[in-house]
């Protein structure tokens, strides 16, 4: 038996639609069918693929602009985890680890560095760097979770104090000011609780102050309860953010 090869005109769509009916062959449709699934096709793939003409080529390597402007984002807070004492990398027996972002949800960032770090004899260990980082009255901040944390929200839920969700759910009301959260609470406990030093507390004008924070109004009793955090150097235990 012998096979036939039937040429269809393709770039053609009317032609096609008539070749298609003359032979028989399935997927008959009309000029303007074809013409109408064709761009159907087109924009599908327009919206799928990146837009090269946003691109530019830097030392032989095509970065997109959203590629550029996640390393300018991941620049600016290891910067400033740099300036608050924090490690930035992860140094090991297979290269360097830097920190990249993991995660951006809510105009915050989650940076993250994994690796192996050798431990001497010990040999080598897998391990990680978590950082939770955003913008808050024009200043920088970033906060050191557990490695563990992959995304900003559970970063989020990890530095909020039990204290603090108890009470939300309570109804009672919450206030934050930096690292540090001002809970409704009974006259007896008002002005109690742990303050870092950075923040300052006038019973009488019931103002919470702090330099790059401005200052809270509170003039209910309230309970101060620090935000949950990791000390900056390596191996540092719990510590205040700012």
């Amino acid at each position: 038996m012998t096979a036939t090869t039937i040429e269809l005109p393709v770039w053609n769509p009317a032609a096609l639609a008539i070749a298609l009916k003359e032979n028989g062959l399935p997927g008959q449709r009309s000029k303007t069918a074809i013409t109408k699934l064709r761009r159907e096709r087109h924009n599908r793939r327009e919206a799928a693929a990146p837009d090269w003409r946003e691109n530019e080529r830097q030392d032989g390597v095509l970065y997109s602009l959203t590629l550029r402007a996640n390393l300018r984002v991941a620049a600016r807070y290891t910067a400033e985890i740099e300036r608050r004492g924090g490690e930035t990398a992860i140094e090991g027996q297979y290269g360097t680890s830097e920190l990249v972002i993991a995660d951006r949800r809510d105009g915050l960032t989650l940076l993250r560095a994994d690796g192996w770090r050798k431990y001497g004899r010990q040999g080598s260990r897998h391990v990680s760097l978590s950082y939770l980082c955003g913008r808050e009255n024009g200043q920088t901040w970033a906060v050191r979770v557990p490695g563990t944390v992959a995304t900003v929200r559970s970063a989020i839920d990890w530095i909020t104090p039990a204290e603090v969700k108890k009470a939300l759910q309570s109804g009672r009301r919450v206030e934050r000011q930096g690292d540090v959260y001002a809970v409704e609470t009974t006259k007896a406990h008002d002005g109690k609780g742990d303050l870092p030093e950075s923040h300052v507390w006038d019973a009488e004008a019931r103002v919470l102050a702090h330099p790059e924070h401005g200052t809270l109004h509170l003039p209910y009793p309230v309970r101060f309860v620090p935000q949950n955090a990791y000390g900056m150097g390596r191996g540092a235990g719990r510590a205040y953010g700012d």
